[in-house]
């Protein structure tokens, strides 16, 4: 693999060209051989994956198509790091839920629930459902942001009485741009 900077002949350049293959990061050209796969047989988990990475194509022109959501991007995108890329990049990624802490929760309205969330772009939202011991819904609903954490500590206030809160179970959602989701279920405990 070479890699060239600021050269006039291959400055911009991206694509394939006879055996040579051309990509553009930042100022950097850099031509490598195309890789040969004609031999190699796929599992499963890379058919999988390879799904996942075509709906992830989709997504991202979608991104380019949309004003709204291409901006939301550019805002985003890391340096050197395109609009596409950044689209592909959450698209593939998903939130992650760092911790629940239960303590604050005793049953009562006005409780809080607290949550550290965080995802490689942004959150979108986080919604907390709280079930009884036997499995019934008492409340559901969306955790706010706390202003200053950067959008990845969320408070959940609860608006309903739980008398026999002990042995209720709390899930946990947290939900990003593309719309991924990840869940988490703790039990209050009851000692």
């Amino acid at each position: 693999m070479a890699i060239s900077y600021d050269n006039v002949i291959t400055k911009n350049y991206h694509g394939m060209m006879g055996g040579i293959v051309f990509r553009c990061r930042g100022d950097k050209s850099i031509m490598s051989k195309r890789p040969d796969c004609s031999k190699v047989v796929k599992t499963e988990a890379q058919k999988a994956n390879m799904k996942r990475f075509a709906a992830a194509v989709i997504y991202a022109k979608g991104v380019l198509k949309d004003p709204e959501l291409r901006e939301k991007y550019e805002k985003i995108r890391k340096e050197n790091q395109s609009t596409w890329n950044a689209a592909i990049s959450n698209f593939l990624s998903k939130p992650k839920i760092e911790e629940i802490d239960l303590d604050g929760y005793k049953g009562l309205q006005g409780n809080v629930i607290s949550i550290s969330a965080w995802d490689k772009y942004k959150v979108a939202a986080v919604i907390v459902t709280i079930l009884n011991f036997i499995g019934q819904v008492i409340e559901s609903g969306a955790a706010i942001a706390r202003p200053s954490s950067g959008n990845m500590e969320w408070d959940y206030k609860a608006t309903v009485m739980n008398p026999s809160y002990k042995d209720s179970r709390v899930i946990v959602r947290v939900v990003d741009l593309v719309g991924n989701v990840v869940q988490e279920t703790m039990v209050i405990d009851s000692t």
